[in-house]
């Protein structure tokens, strides 16, 4: 279950996603099919590096922290934030983050989704839209715009890196 392929303009939708879904393949594995999702990887790929680059355990128990959500999203050319709490609505949230979503304060536990907002030229509203990585999710709720039953506890901004200028001597 590696990727699953984004269609040309989902129906449903109404508009084409910018990311291909990867779907994660197990109960722990959502921070990484996430990063997939975004550097436009393979989970196994992702992982991979994980445990190359990162000394991530090959076999568990293991746990996805921040410092290795932030390194890899690095390695694939994407700079990120530190969790920061969801203090605001939706609308405060930066165009791409990796949200925390069915977070449980005592065992300070939840999963990651990708949200992703599309900003379109005036006076077309932003389209906002999750991609959910979970399995057991009903593939009409893999990607979706409705956000209303979202309740995101923290997130991860991530934008691209600059690419290092290089200048010419004259």
């Amino acid at each position: 279950m590696a990727t699953t392929p984004a269609a040309s303009s989902t129906p449903a939708l109404g508009f084409t996603p910018a990311f291909k879904r990867v779907a994660q393949s197990n109960d722990f594995d959502c921070a990484f099919a996430c990063i997939a999702t975004i550097a436009g990887k393979t989970l196994e790929e992702v992982r991979a590096t994980a445990v190359k680059q990162f000394h991530l355990r090959e076999h568990g128990p293991y746990w996805v922290t921040e410092a290795l959500i932030t390194s890899l999203a690095a390695h694939y050319g994407w700079t990120a934030t530190v969790w920061k709490e969801v203090l605001t609505p939706i609308l405060g949230l930066p165009d791409l983050a990796i949200l925390m979503v069915d977070y449980d304060e005592e065992t300070e536990l939840g999963r990651h989704v990708v949200f992703h907002r599309i900003r379109q030229a005036s006076p077309k509203p932003a389209i906002e839209y999750v991609i959910d990585p979970a399995y057991w999710v009903a593939p009409d709720k893999q990607i979706t715009a409705d956000l209303k039953a979202l309740a995101p506890s923290w997130y991860i901004g991530l934008h691209p890196m600059n690419t290092p200028t290089t200048y010419a001597k004259k």
